[in-house]
């Protein structure tokens, strides 16, 4: 019951947030800068969580809708306000604002990478505080103990804020110290594609695989242009899991070859969390995957940038079929 009352909860206060955000998006209202996030752990009080992460989940829903509209100036002033304001850089004292700090920063980085190269160069005065904040929230997830120790699909997701914002600055240290952690993920695959650590969550397993894949899929993409083919690594791991996970898509009981344990699914984990479909199918042409995904797009998932499938989808068959 209490899980079911947190899930409800969420997903009330993301859903009213959002509304919210589609009214002001197109006035540009910058909101103040979040000083420090610091909310509660998710499962420990799921009101308080709600509560304290909505400020700045509505900035980046804006940031978000921003970058969907290509109102390219409005999203450059809003990450330049919050860089003025050294956002998100304040004091942590407990552990989930790690977490959600490593997220948000993904996302902003994402969010660059979506925008026309000629944008960025109109604007290289503003990049000149921006550029240093992010690096500044990378350097503070690749050092966050309270992240690193975990050893899980957090340590991955911290990967991809270490490469996706070493993207943007052009910080080479920042891609490999991001590679340390996302390499640690993919060579946790095992050769049924499961994650040891994920299996250990209990009727939440499958939640924390999809949601484990989504930051190894993307690290993949962002690093091919340096030439580095993660999907290769460890015996092709990456499409280990993703067959764990499409075949559990397709049929949730086949996840019972991992675990026993009846498997409880927040709404977004078949939804906005299979995001990683879109790179992955663009990436390999696998048959299994526009019937799944034309009926879900667009994805659209907060801590990558907004709308996934316009950024990085590609035309399905007329007919997806199975």
């Amino acid at each position: 019951m209490y899980r079911r009352v947190l899930q409800i909860v969420v997903a009330l206060v993301l859903t009213s947030m959002t509304l919210m955000t589609t009214r002001t998006a197109n006035a540009c209202e910058v909101p103040a800068p979040v000083k420090s996030i610091d909310p509660p752990g998710f499962y420990d009080d799921a009101a308080g969580y709600a509560r304290a992460v909505q400020p700045m989940r509505n900035f980046i829903a804006q940031l978000n809708k921003s970058a969907d509209n290509g109102q390219w100036s409005c999203t450059v002033d809003l990450l330049t306000a919050w860089a003025r304001g050294n956002a998100l850089m304040g004091p942590i004292t407990g552990y989930q604002g790690y977490y959600e700090r490593s997220w948000a920063g993904t996302d902003f980085a994402l969010v660059i990478l979506r925008m026309p190269n000629e944008v960025k160069a109109a604007h290289a005065d503003k990049f000149a505080q921006i550029d240093p904040w992010l690096e500044r929230i990378a350097i503070a997830t690749r050092d966050a103990e309270a992240i690193n120790h975990l050893h899980n699909n957090l340590v991955y997701w911290a990967g991809l804020n270490l490469v996706a914002i070493g993207t943007v600055t052009n910080h080479s240290d920042l891609i490999d110290s991001g590679l340390l952690r996302v390499r640690e993920g993919i060579h946790d695959i095992r050769a049924d594609g499961s994650l040891e650590r994920e299996v250990k969550r209990g009727d939440r397993a499958l939640h924390y695989h999809t949601f484990a894949l989504l930051p190894l899929v993307f690290t993949a993409e962002l690093v091919q242009r340096r030439n580095i083919d993660l999907y290769r690594e460890n015996d092709h791991a990456i499409a280990r899991l993703a067959n764990l996970v499409i075949d559990a898509v397709r049929d949730p009981a086949s996840f019972a070859k991992i675990t026993p344990v009846k498997q409880n699914l927040f709404p977004w984990t078949f939804q906005d969390e299979l995001s990683w479909m879109e790179p992955y199918y663009a990436h390999t042409k696998d048959k299994r995957l526009p019937s799944l995904i034309a009926p879900r797009r667009p994805f659209s998932e907060w801590r990558l940038g907004g709308n996934v499938t316009d950024t990085w989808g590609i035309s399905l068959p007329n007919n997806p079929s199975e």
